[in-house]
């Protein structure tokens, strides 16, 4: 049994993917009980740019959102974003194993407590993305921002973000997200 490249590349994109798959859920039990703040969890598709296929441009992201004031209208909180694909890195040669990681630190303002919570707010972070490409791997990441807003109905959020990188002509994303908050 000899050494096979193409299997090793499977194996660790096959292990990037489980280990996001258990670092998630792990991440959500413990922020929710952590204070008593909205614990969330969404998933999404770039709108624009749409420079890779469909598979690329979904998104799942959770995080959580802790009062800061007495009416409960002012929140901090934090919200990471993830998704795995694959993407040619040339047309015969091999394909990329692509992982954006962001990461935000937000602010949110929601309306008192009616059955219909409208949202808006902002973050600061770090927007990366992690290629694993044959036997090397590349992390570029940069100080990024976003923007947010939406309503939550019951336990159902809808948002709207738009997102980029502080770094000089990096692309601004225009993305819309459907999650659970509880």
């Amino acid at each position: 049994m000899g050494y096979n490249s193409r299997h090793m590349k499977i194996e660790k994109a096959r292990h990037a993917r489980l280990f996001l798959a258990a670092l998630v859920p792990a991440l959500l039990a413990v922020a929710g009980p952590a204070l008593a703040g909205d614990t969330f969890l969404k998933g999404g598709v770039i709108l624009h740019p749409r420079d890779v296929g469909f598979e690329g441009r979904w998104r799942a992201a959770f995080g959580a959102d802790y009062p800061v004031n007495f009416s409960e209208t002012l929140f901090a909180g934090f919200e990471v974003q993830t998704s795995i694909y694959r993407q040619d890195v040339t047309a015969s040669g091999p394909t990329a194993t692509v992982v954006p990681i962001n990461g935000f630190a937000n602010i949110k303002y929601k309306s008192g407590s009616l059955g219909a919570r409208p949202f808006v707010g902002g973050g600061l972070g770090l927007v990366s993305t992690l290629n694993f490409v044959s036997n090397e791997t590349d992390w570029a990441n940069d100080i990024g921002y976003h923007f947010l807003g939406g309503v939550e109905i019951g336990h159902l959020s809808l948002e709207l973000q738009v997102q980029g990188a502080f770094e000089s002509g990096a692309d601004t994303e225009f993305s819309a997200y459907v999650g659970f908050v509880w």
